[in-house]
């Protein structure tokens, strides 16, 4: 410490904030496997993790101005965390093309259309239409769907519209609020036959479930889940909040407490959710791909947990940030594609157009 005291006063300063921002990262590490039922803080820092290791990488070039041996703190502490860093950014250069025989692959979609329509409006054509456009581009083999709207009839029975621009004549609907007219809910579409399907109840009463379906692949078993994880359920007052938060650092002690009380109650139910979901699939005899909203980061404990045992398709072929959410609250990749040891992942990309609050996440598997 004797030569701390001999730095000038501002690099003493950057170093204590230095000694905090690498903590801040330890403790994210933790994030992954520590049950937040059994201890939620560190829930938050795995949340946080992005933003805190912009900090360190942004204090690392102070040092390096300062041509200081400091910069090495934050260097091997994001280094300690290789494994949570390759699962929050790829980092690869562009795959070419699978070279597996096509009878041998499968074109996997997942997506979170927010009932048809864009982030925080109502419904309108031009989205519906834009939606359907992207899935008959992509042509999936099985897409699955959450917050799946559909009415009986007209524009707007998106059974009838799925099943046409995918040239697919096989669905399983599960809704979870219904009327006379309408339904919303989870849905599964798929080229192959299917020849079981279910519902993994998650709630009582909320979207958020898990739905699978059995399908035959020529003559190969396949079991696909689609999951929604516990959502935040933010209001739009915590959306204002966070808003002000970010843009004009105004903070509110009440509105902090009501977020953060949302944010450790969906830690706690998705981990529950989690271990549910990976009972059910141990007792499956198929090759299976687990797929949907987990509505929770790549740090969390939730999605490690999903993950174990598991191919992350974005950990095996993506790269960049990985973002698949674009709504009001931090955009996160939160939308996973997680497929068992029998897959392989040929090919991983986020489709980044701005129709829903989510982006959808094609991949084509390769079966061994």
């Amino acid at each position: 410490m004797a030569k701390n005291k001999r730095l000038p006063f501002i690099d003493r300063v950057f170093l204590w904030i230095n000694y905090a921002l690498c903590a801040a990262l330890l403790l994210g590490y933790m994030a992954p496997y520590i049950d937040p039922r059994t201890f939620w803080p560190i829930a938050f820092f795995g949340l946080a993790y992005p933003p805190f290791l912009l900090a360190n990488v942004i204090i690392m070039f102070y040092w390096l101005i300062r041509r200081s041996w400091f910069i090495g703190l934050s260097l091997v502490t994001i280094l300690i965390g290789w494994n949570v860093l390759n699962n929050n950014i790829g980092i690869r250069l562009p795959a070419g093309a699978s070279q597996a025989a096509p009878k041998r692959q499968l074109r996997m979609m997942t997506y979170n259309v927010h009932d048809f329509k864009r982030y925080g409006a109502k419904n309108d054509v031009s989205t519906r239409h834009e939606i359907l456009d992207l899935i008959g581009q992509e042509l999936p083999d099985v897409i699955g769907i959450q917050e799946f709207f559909t009415r009986k009839k007209g524009q707007y029975a998106m059974i009838d519209s799925i099943k046409k621009v995918m040239r697919a004549t096989h669905y399983y609907f599960e809704p979870t609020m219904t009327s006379a007219s309408e339904s919303i809910g989870m849905a599964i579409f798929s080229k192959f036959p299917i020849k079981a399907y279910g519902l993994v109840q998650l709630t009582a009463k909320s979207g958020n479930q898990c739905v699978y379906v059995d399908v035959q692949k020529d003559s190969t078993m396949l079991r696909i889940y689609s999951v929604h994880l516990q959502s935040i359920a933010f209001e739009p007052q915590d959306y204002k909040y966070l808003g002000n938060l970010s843009s004009k650092g105004k903070t509110d002690i009440g509105a902090t407490k009501r977020v953060g009380w949302k944010l450790k109650t969906a830690f706690q139910k998705r981990a529950e959710q989690v271990f549910k979901i990976k009972d059910h699939a141990r007792q499956c005899p198929y090759p299976y791909i687990i797929s949907g909203d987990f509505n929770d980061t790549p740090s969390s404990f939730a999605v490690n947990q999903m993950a174990r045992g598991l191919k992350n398709a974005f950990r095996e072929k993506g790269a960049g940030l990985g973002r698949t959410y674009n709504g009001a609250f931090p955009n996160y990749q939160i939308d996973y594609v997680m497929v068992s040891p029998q897959f392989d992942v040929a090919e991983y990309k986020i489709i980044e157009k701005k129709l829903s609050d989510h982006y959808p996440l094609s991949t084509l598997l390769t079966l061994k």
